[in-house]
C-alpha cells in the first residue's frame, strides 16, 4: 500500500504468510505443473529451467512465501514507522491455515472466511515431472535465498 494513501486509526491488518520448508515447497511446486499441464507443461519447465528464467508459475521463486514476505514486510514497516498503524504478521505452516484462522476468528471476533473448508486439491493425478528439473530450479535459483532479509 502506498504511503500516500490515508492511514487506517482504526483497523489491525493481519498479514498471513504459509510456510513450508524451500524442499517441500519447490517438491509441491514441481507437481503443480505437472497436474496442471502434464508432460507438456514438465517439457515447457524444462525449457526455462535450462535458460535458469523466471517460470511465472508455480516453481518460480518470487512465489515461495519467504521471498513474498521479504519484499513485502519493508513496505509495511516502512508504513507502521510512519503512519503508526497496526499490523501483525503471521507466519504459519501451509496445512495450519485453518486453525490458525479460527484462533484468529476467536481473537479478534471475526467470521471466518467462506470456503475455509474447501478441499480442490484433495485428488489430485498421479505423477510429477522429472527430479532433474527441480535440480536444475536449485542451481539457478536457490542461492537467491540467502540474500533475502
Amino acid at each position: 500500500m502506498p504511503l500516500d494513501v490515508p492511514t487506517f486509526d482504526d483497523i489491525t491488518f493481519i498479514h498471513m504468510f504459509p510456510f513450508r520448508t524451500y524442499d517441500e515447497w519447490a517438491v509441491s511446486a514441481l507437481k503443480q505443473s505437472y497436474d496442471r499441464l502434464g508432460h507438456k507443461g514438465c517439457k515447457k519447465l524444462a525449457t526455462l529451467m535450462e535458460k535458469c528464467e523466471p517460470t511465472n508459475l508455480e516453481i518460480d521463486l518470487r512465489q515461495y512465501s519467504k521471498t513474498d514476505l521479504s519484499k513485502f514486510k519493508e513496505l509495511v514497516i516502512r508504513r507502521m514507522n510512519e503512519k503508526k498503524e497496526s499490523h501483525i504478521f503471521i507466519l504459519y505452516h501451509h496445512q495450519d491455515l485453518e486453525k490458525v484462522v479460527t484462533m484468529l476468528s476467536r481473537v479478534y471476533e471475526i467470521p471466518i472466511l467462506p470456503g475455509l473448508d474447501a478441499r480442490e486439491k484433495s485428488l489430485r493425478p498421479e505423477g510429477s515431472c522429472d527430479k532433474s528439473i527441480l535440480q536444475k530450479f536449485h542451481e539457478c535459483f536457490s542461492s537467491q535465498l540467502m540474500e533475502l532479509d
